[in-house]
């Protein structure tokens, strides 16, 4: 039985240092490499004018997975080789750990990304601003306005608020946005 428990332990202590030289390579390769594909792919969604879930870190992306199997790995081979703890004990330390390390990870990326501005226009940002006709707004029909919305210069689809034709050139303010049409009014 006791011949049972050292192959045991040699077995998990192995398991723990191969998961720590992963985890170690797999966190080097995560930092340097995974920064694009750890952020939720733009499944936000606008409610009540309030954009929920942009941007925010994923709690599997590489980095928060990489740090809970190093703490996971790192703890598991402390608590059975430093402290001679059995397999549960080892595991459950390794896990909080491995918790404890994800969960920084995690709070440390979401303060960063709720600190980046956003480049990303939305319906309220274009309301009352004014623009230039780009093209010629028919009666009743679409032409295109120039907006500097955020800092940057957008070509956008308008219609004309009382259905009269706007010529080129002219001032217009945007009354309202559905979608990517803005209504508006000459100036």
């Amino acid at each position: 039985m006791i011949a049972f428990f050292l192959i045991a332990g040699l077995y998990l202590a192995t398991v723990y240092l191969v998961l720590f030289i992963f985890s170690v390579v797999f966190s080097i390769f995560s930092f340097i490499f995974g920064h694009d594909h750890d952020v939720s792919h733009d499944v936000s969604t606008e409610i009540g004018g309030h954009d929920i879930g942009a941007g925010m870190p994923s709690l599997f992306s590489a980095r928060v997975l990489s740090l809970f199997f190093l703490g996971f790995s790192g703890m598991g081979l402390i608590a059975t080789h430093a402290w001679n703890l059995g397999p549960a004990l080892s595991s459950l330390c390794g896990i909080g750990l491995g918790l404890v390390l994800g969960g920084l990870a995690y709070a440390f990326m979401a303060m960063f990304y709720r600190e980046q501005a956003s480049s990303m226009a939305t319906s309220e940002d274009y309301a009352d601003l004014e623009g230039r006709v780009a093209s010629t707004i028919p009666a009743d029909g679409t032409g295109e306005i120039s907006v500097v919305v955020k800092g940057q210069l957008k070509t956008i689809f308008a219609v004309s608020q009382d259905g009269a034709t706007i010529p080129e050139g002219r001032p217009v303010k945007i009354v309202s946005m559905a979608g990517a049409m803005a209504t508006v009014k000459p100036l």
